[in-house]
């Protein structure tokens, strides 16, 4: 299975808005690509598909922009994923009658993905990310 980069590009997003989430001013969509070196041009894809989710919600205007539309806490790299490539291993690899086998294992396979999808959160990556930015002595 391979993850879309516009879903890699969604991830870093929500993770530069979870970062801000105390923050009342919403991030613009100029903020994020330069923080997380996202392309502009798939960026604003990206937000609506995550909005039209209700991962996000936009706020207009000069002072406008993006707000997670859940906490960090709430948000799963599963949601994430549906919402902007769809189902995990659907439809599946090939859906016809030699498949009657193998088909089960599927979607099997695409059951245990998506509980690992949902154990992790939003809130879980920027921790991860903080334990490795430690620095011990």
């Amino acid at each position: 299975m391979n993850i879309s980069s516009r879903c890699e590009y969604a991830c870093r997003a929500m993770a530069e808005l979870a970062r801000h989430e105390n923050v009342s001013q919403p991030l613009s969509a100029l903020h994020i690509p330069a923080k997380r070196g996202i392309p502009e041009k798939y960026l604003v894809h990206i937000l609506l598909q995550l909005k039209r989710a209700g991962l996000v919600r936009s706020v207009r205007g000069a002072q406008g922009g993006y707000l997670l539309a859940r906490s960090p806490e709430e948000v799963t790299l599963h949601d994430i994923i549906r919402a902007i490539d769809g189902p995990v291993l659907e439809p599946l690899p090939l859906e016809d009658d030699g498949d009657r086998d193998v088909e089960p294992a599927w979607r099997e396979v695409a059951l245990r993905i998506g509980a690992v999808l949902d154990d992790i959160t939003v809130r879980d990556i920027l921790e991860r990310a903080n334990k490795a930015e430690m620095y011990y002595i």
